[in-house]
């Protein structure tokens, strides 16, 4: 008896978060899909005039769409032919935005492991990555205002208005009080000026991340207690290797 292999095409829209060398002939392209959340696709390398093409558009945070024939017996599916769903108009070629574009996807990477659809993440990051390709200037605290940005739909969201002068934030639960948690990680909790620091990251956006101004050394701790605090509740996500670049580049 043979059994027919169920192909179903489906037309996606993706954003790319990485891609590795497989072998000589394949790359494994992991996307972050709107309609099926992340999947990871084997993609022809090349070398010719077709693979430079194919490799100039498949760059991190590439937004694309395809027709795929997904095989639900295949471990990884192929991408063939594909478009350019938004084109980028400098994110590549503005050495500093390229960095934070490497920083983002190796992020989104990291977070997005076992992820489910969900359409209104998708929307977000695509929107954020649009905002930075259009940016004249001033993004020093990009990256920044993307984490901070994305805790709600990441669900760890912290409830900055229960934020009072002199509470402390614990970073397990992701709480604002007076007093040090019943079972206490003192290494996680923060006190003072990093408490504070914590409320004021709750209210930073894209529109009002001009107004954060901080020092080499205070972006630094911001950034680093913003991974730490993705890390606690997502093992793993903190662990970048594009972090020291970002932190040369915005010294």
């Amino acid at each position: 008896i043979i059994i027919p292999i169920r192909i179903m095409t489906e037309k996606i829209t993706a954003i790319v978060i990485d891609i590795t060398r497989h072998n000589d002939k394949l790359n494994i392209v992991t996307l972050f899909t709107r309609s099926r959340g992340r999947i990871s696709f084997l993609s022809p390398a090349g070398s010719g005039k077709m693979g430079r093409l194919r490799h100039s558009r498949l760059q991190p945070l590439a937004a694309i769409e395809a027709d795929i024939n997904f095989r639900q017996t295949a471990e990884l599916q192929r991408l063939g032919t594909f478009a350019l769903y938004t084109v980028w108009n400098n994110l590549y070629f503005d050495p500093v935005k390229r960095l934070v574009a490497l920083f983002i996807s190796e992020f989104l990477n990291k977070l997005l492991r076992a992820t489910m659809p969900d359409e209104a993440l998708w929307d977000f990051i695509l929107n954020s990555i649009s905002l930075l390709d259009n940016l004249p200037g001033g993004i020093a605290n990009f990256h920044i205002a993307f984490l901070s940005s994305l805790l709600p739909f990441a669900g760890i969201q912290p409830d900055h208005t229960k934020y009072r002068e002199g509470y402390m934030f614990d970073m397990q639960s992701g709480t604002f009080s007076p007093d040090y948690p019943v079972v206490a990680n003192h290494e996680l909790t923060l006190h003072a000026e990093a408490a504070r620091m914590a409320a004021t990251l709750c209210r930073i956006n894209f529109a009002n991340m001009h107004a954060l101004r901080l020092s080499r050394q205070d972006r630094q701790r911001v950034i680093q207690g913003l991974l730490t605090y993705y890390s606690i509740h997502f093992p793993g996500a903190g662990n970048l290797k594009s972090l020291e670049i970002i932190r040369e580049i915005f010294d």
